[in-house]
This record gives C-alpha cells, sequence and structure tokens, in this order.
C-alpha cells in the first residue's frame, strides 16, 4: 500500500484463518525487498501453505516464483483489476490509511498509530474480531495474548499442560545440578550484616587490585542476588554471589543478653589460661 506522503510503501499480510496482520514498512518494493521482508517473517511464523498476491511485477516476477516454490508455497494471483478477490487484504488496508489519516489529523506520529492500531485489532483479547469472535493473534498463536487487564485467563494458563510443566521443572533442577557439581559450587555462606569486598570488574591496569578495598555490608540475600552497602559512601549496590569477598577475621558469636547475632570484623584476642 502506498506511496504514502514521506514516499514509504506498507508491506501489508493477512493470515485467511485467523485475520492476524504483520505490516512491514519499506521504501524499495523490489522482489529482492519482498523476499527479504518475507523471509524475516516466515522465519518466526514458518512458511505458508499459499499465497495470494496482486498482479504488481515484483509479485509476479521470477525471482519472486522461485523464492515460493523453493519454500514449498503454492503462489496465487488475483484477477487484474479485481481487487475484491482479496479482499481480506483491501479491507485491511482500508482500516490501516483509516487510522493513519486520523494520525495525521490529530498531528501524531503516523507510525506510532500504526502500531496502537496492530495492538488493538490483533492482539488484545479485551477486541475481538467481529468475525470469529476471538482477536487473531489468539487464533494464529492458539494462546490468548495478555492485556493490561488482569484476565482469570492468567490463573487458567497456569493450570494448563501440568504434565510439561513438572518435566520442564525437573530437567531445569536436575540442569542446575549438574552445573553446580562442574562449578563445585557451594551454599552461600554470606548472610545480612556481613562486611564483604566487592570484586573489581573493570581493572584500570594489571596492577589493580582483584577487590575493591573499601568494605561493604550485606543488607540483603536473595539466593545468591545480594544487595551491599558501601561503608563510606552509603550507595546500595547489587551483586552476584560470586562477586563478593567475605571480610577475613569475621566472627559471629550470639550475645545472650540481647540473643541475638554481633558481627565482629577483628577475632577476639585469646591467650594462655583462659
Amino acid at each position: 500500500m502506498g506511496p504514502l506522503p514521506n514516499g514509504e510503501h506498507l508491506l501489508v499480510i493477512v493470515d485467511y484463518f485467523s485475520w492476524y496482520q504483520e505490516i512491514k514498512i519499506t521504501r524499495q518494493i523490489t522482489s529482492a525487498d519482498i523476499i527479504k521482508m518475507l523471509t524475516e517473517i516466515f522465519s518466526r511464523l514458518g512458511n505458508p501453505a499459499t499465497i495470494t498476491a496482486d498482479n504488481g511485477k515484483q509479485f509476479c516476477s521470477a525471482e519472486f516464483k522461485q523464492f515460493c516454490t523453493a519454500r514449498n508455497i503454492v503462489l496465487f494471483h488475483t484477477i487484474p483489476y479485481w481487487p475484491q478477490q482479496n479482499g481480506e487484504v483491501e479491507r485491511q488496508n482500508r482500516d490501516i490509511l483509516k487510522r493513519l489519516k486520523i494520525s495525521q489529523a490529530e498531528k501524531g506520529h503516523w507510525r506510532e498509530g500504526l502500531e496502537e492500531f496492530l495492538v488493538m485489532c490483533c492482539t488484545l483479547p479485551s477486541t475481538p474480531h467481529s468475525v470469529t469472535g476471538k482477536s487473531p493473534a489468539e487464533l494464529f498463536f492458539k494462546r490468548q495474548f495478555r492485556d493490561k487487564i488482569p484476565m482469570i485467563a492468567d490463573i487458567n494458563r497456569q493450570l494448563e499442560n501440568p504434565d510439561f510443566r513438572d518435566r520442564d521443572q525437573q530437567k531445569k533442577q536436575l540442569g542446575k545440578e549438574y552445573t553446580d557439581k562442574k562449578r563445585r559450587a557451594k551454599e552461600c555462606e554470606i548472610q545480612p550484616g556481613d562486611k564483604v569486598y566487592l570484586k573489581n570488574i573493570n581493572k584500570d591496569n594489571k596492577l589493580s587490585l582483584n577487590y575493591d578495598p573499601t568494605p561493604h555490608t550485606v543488607e540483603k540475600n536473595t539466593g545468591g542476588d545480594i544487595e551491599v552497602r558501601n561503608d563510606q559512601t552509603g550507595q546500595v549496590l547489587r551483586r552476584n554471589i560470586v562477586h563478593l569477598k567475605k571480610v577475613e577475621g569475621q566472627w559471629r558469636i550470639l550475645d545472650n543478653n540481647k540473643d541475638e547475632e554481633i558481627s565482629l570484623e577483628d577475632k577476639p584476642s585469646t591467650s594462655t589460661g583462659e
């Protein structure tokens, strides 16, 4: 569809069954450019069984026919000067053109208006198609897309395919155990309140220290996801446990009076006879 006032064209592709559509913006409409755009789409969605196109020279060229043959796609062409034969696409073109005119009248950016049109007409379950009663994306991908409005489907989706989810969880757990064993991973011994040093990720030179000598206090530990606070500046940082080194000489004792643990930075002195 085009050309638009800025010289660009829209390549509109509609799935006959679901009414799901893809739109590509291009300045060149040669067969090579069309093939490049279709290749990107088919790499995500797979090859269609058939393509029905108009009689534009880019669709009638030997290059485009060879592209369809190589992908086992049957190519049909509409009757010349009879666009009604490809009515689904023509209807979409009319709606798209209307949306572009609205964006121009409202002094908005037509690309953003086009994106809003696709979201509203193709993906949102709250705006089903008038013919099918479902959103095009739901019919095409066989799943319901999430809307910004909380839906009961969010709960139902968690209950779908329990066997698959259990198997997926089991495989992930086995993979984690194998990786932990290979890396000789140990249980996290760093607890909130501990003093740690942070690893220097970006060293200035070869003589730079492996760890920043500034002590940090551990604020939170969530499965190796550590939140620390710089003791000098108060800045809060987030690091993985592998980037931390516990300050040597820390001892944790139990204060019987307060019934809580106290962290000591220096090892308590001992002497003979005590």
